[in-house]
């Protein structure tokens, strides 16, 4: 298999099937580029990913208590 930078999806076995791994790869490149580009996308993009990142962090740390 060729070596590739894409993460790919958790359905990737369905998409394969489906034959829908082709849109898949069209809409990440489209990503990466606007991502490359000082755009609306870019920004909302990236703070909504580190909004993620903060709750992921916080819950990891967040203990259950017995009462």
């Amino acid at each position: 298999m060729a070596r590739h930078d894409y993460d790919l999806p958790a359905d990737y076995e369905q998409r394969i099937a489906e034959g829908t791994m082709s849109d898949w790869y069209t809409q990440e490149r489209a990503k990466r580029q606007a991502l490359k580009q000082d755009t609306n996308f870019e920004r909302e993009f990236l703070g909504l990913r580190d909004s993620i990142e903060r709750l992921v962090a916080a819950a990891s740390e967040t203990v259950k208590i017995k009462r």
